[in-house]
């Protein structure tokens, strides 16, 4: 059966330019914050990530405008819909606010965009993380189609 997922997230910023990741406990691999859409409740992507953020981080920072849509297909058929929202820089006070959901993260950090050592993040998922920085330096938004 094919199944269709939607997902949103945020694009944090610290005042030293690196990017701010989180490490679910149930994943393989480091994420930016955020998460699963709730079509139950007609919730949009955008609402998505305001929730999902202050879910797992206990932070209500503003989020801005979308940086990437993309559409990753899986084999076996399915396929996940990404939204990747600017974050922009997390304040200090936002920073010093952070309280992790304990039932779905273990740790987070900041880290230099262009010094993630590798396995950190998910391999299918390189392109959309390149696609959204790139989109966050330049300020103009962006579609990714990834076939797996």
């Amino acid at each position: 059966m094919n199944a269709l997922t939607a997902s949103a997230a945020a694009l944090f910023f610290n005042a030293e330019g690196e990017v701010l990741i989180v490490n679910p406990t149930y994943k393989d691999y480091w994420n930016l914050p955020g998460g699963a859409v709730d079509l139950d409740q007609e919730e949009s992507p955008y609402e998505a990530a305001v929730r999902e953020i202050q879910e797992e981080l206990g932070i209500t920072p503003p989020i801005g405008d979308l940086l990437v849509h993309a559409w990753v297909t899986v084999p076996g058929g399915g396929a996940q819909v990404l939204y990747i929202y600017d974050g922009g820089i997390l304040s200090p006070g936002d920073q010093d606010g952070i309280t992790l959901q304990d039932s779905e993260l273990s740790e987070y950090r900041f880290c230099r965009p262009d010094n993630m050592e590798d396995g950190l993040i998910p391999p299918h998922l390189t392109e959309v993380w390149l696609t959204a920085l790139t989109a966050q330096a330049e300020q103009r938004p962006a579609m990714r189609t990834i076939r797996l």
